[in-house]
């Protein structure tokens, strides 16, 4: 109950639904690094600064991270979860919206648009890209790796032991 409670009182602040991102995460671990099925593959790349480039582009409007989670959650018969996902995008636009429409755009620029982009590209390069890299193989043993984070273990959320996660 803890971790459903944290889940859905936390998964707003990066704009999705929980249940979607439970959704993506048992895809991506039943997928790890298969480029047609894994949801988190679109996070793959050569190096850390190409890695940071692509988190930044795939949240652009021809970005292609969308489209993933939606065919994950698509997979698992959750269109319930797409409906879900876009009124959560529909909320958080209609706020910046009414915040720059009523005098405070930079409050909402600098308060909760770029935290906001800051946060997900931390997010995607600590939780997907870096623990998987280089991102070629497949198997239980062999999709995710451990690594030691200029960072440290709290600044890369624990994400250098990733590979414990994926042997359970």
């Amino acid at each position: 109950w803890l971790n459903e409670l944290v889940g859905h009182a936390t998964s707003w602040m990066i704009i999705y639904p929980f249940e979607l991102l439970r959704v993506t995460h048992l895809d991506h671990h039943r997928h790890a690094n298969d480029p047609e099925l894994d949801p988190d593959y679109t996070s793959h790349a050569p190096g850390p600064w190409i890695a940071i480039w692509k988190t930044i582009r795939q949240r652009q409007p021809d970005g292609k991270r969308a489209g993933d989670y939606l065919a994950s959650a698509a997979r698992a018969g959750r269109d319930d979860l797409v409906l879900l996902a876009i009124a959560y995008r529909l909320g958080y636009f209609a706020i910046l919206f009414t915040l720059a429409w009523t005098g405070y755009a930079l409050e909402a620029f600098f308060l909760w648009w770029l935290p906001h982009h800051i946060a997900m590209t931390y997010l995607l390069f600590f939780l997907s890209w870096a623990p998987h890299h280089p991102g070629i193989k497949q198997g239980r043993y062999k999709d995710t790796r451990s690594w030691k984070s200029v960072v440290g273990n709290i600044g890369s959320m624990g994400m250098q032991f990733h590979i414990v996660h994926h042997l359970h």
